[in-house]
């Protein structure tokens, strides 16, 4: 167990960001190898957010993740979550502080398969003498009907679909009222019908001021993220609020919010535009340059940028914008 270190508050900071993660690394060792997953990372975040982190497989995100919901601790750096650091507490209290400030919602549900939908929501209450055994029921069942379940309240996960159980997690997540909620790939085992109908509702959550924490390689999420951070070799390389093609580095997420993606009717939109500007489309081993006239950068081909960034996650590939030219490399 780790060593017990005093804690410390922000001091002459403010207080308004719900997380504040100051030059965070994080350093794994795969024998006699150091491996930085995190290279100092800093970041805030906002009561009411809902961010999204993206990017391709090892670039740090769900290290990132695990640091900011108390699952791991950092080789250095901070972690603040409402002014208190958490970044250097020992087991116990981590526990704690998972137990009570924080709510988890995973890819495969997590949930106990011999309990009802009920009996799952409550798991987290029975570690909070505040509520009897009557007032955890009505919690629960409260939980449940937020979030269009509680009519299935007595059922057990093999009798319940994927979204109905991914719903029985998210009620369990908002047990013990949680600052914020960290959703792992939350979209990950579901249809992308089914996707949609949970990020509809952590939406609907959000606008009544859920703060939401997520991971996924479902680029759909940022459609309902008001912020999306991509990260890269252990960085952050953009953070911002959604919006539309912008002049920076590396490209924004750009999709519209609610809509449903057929990624084949948008690649077919994307090899017909190369294919209309073959003169103006330089196409390398390593690297593809589209030209894009200013005059039409904001009349793009449905979904034209969702593709793009499909791309540059897929093949680990950067984007900048320069003037009309687009350089994905």
């Amino acid at each position: 167990m780790k060593k017990e270190v005093k804690e410390d508050k922000i001091v002459g900071k403010d207080y308004e960001h719900l997380i504040v993660v100051e030059n965070l690394h994080k350093t794994y060792l795969l024998g006699t190898t150091a491996v930085a997953a995190l290279r100092g990372i800093d970041l805030t975040i906002d009561k009411g957010d809902f961010i999204d982190i993206m990017g391709p497989s090892g670039s740090g995100k769900t290290t990132l993740l695990n640091l900011i919901g108390g699952l791991d601790t950092p080789t250095r750096g901070k972690i603040f979550l409402e002014g208190r650091n958490i970044s250097m507490l020992n087991d116990n209290k981590l526990a704690e502080i998972r137990r009570e400030r924080i709510g988890f919602v995973f890819q495969f549900y997590n949930l106990l398969p011999q309990m009802t939908a009920m009996e799952n929501v409550m798991v987290p209450l029975h570690f909070s003498g505040d509520l009897s055994r009557r007032g955890k029921r009505k919690r629960a069942m409260d939980l449940l009907r937020l979030v269009g379940l509680d009519e299935r309240a007595h059922h057990t996960p093999s009798e319940l679909s994927g979204g109905e159980q991914q719903r029985v997690a998210i009620a369990r997540a908002f047990a013990n009222d949680p600052s914020v909620v960290i959703l792992d790939e939350v979209t990950g085992d579901l249809d992308s019908k089914t996707g949609i109908m949970i990020l509809n509702l952590l939406r609907d959550l959000n606008k009544r001021g859920a703060t939401f924490v997520a991971v996924s390689h479902d680029a759909a999420v940022s459609e309902f993220a008001n912020k999306v951070l991509h990260m890269r070799d252990g960085k952050l390389t953009t953070e911002g609020e959604i919006g539309g093609l912008k002049e920076t580095k590396i490209m924004e997420s750009t999709r519209k919010r609610g809509t449903e993606i057929n990624k084949e009717k948008c690649k077919s939109k994307i090899f017909q535009y190369l294919f209309l500007n073959q003169g103006k489309t330089e196409i390398k081993m390593s690297e593809i340059k589209l030209y894009i006239p200013t005059g039409i950068i904001n009349n793009l081909p449905e979904h034209f940028e969702d593709i793009l960034q499909e791309l540059i996650y897929d093949n680990n590939l950067s984007a900048k914008i320069d003037g009309e030219l687009l350089i994905l490399q």
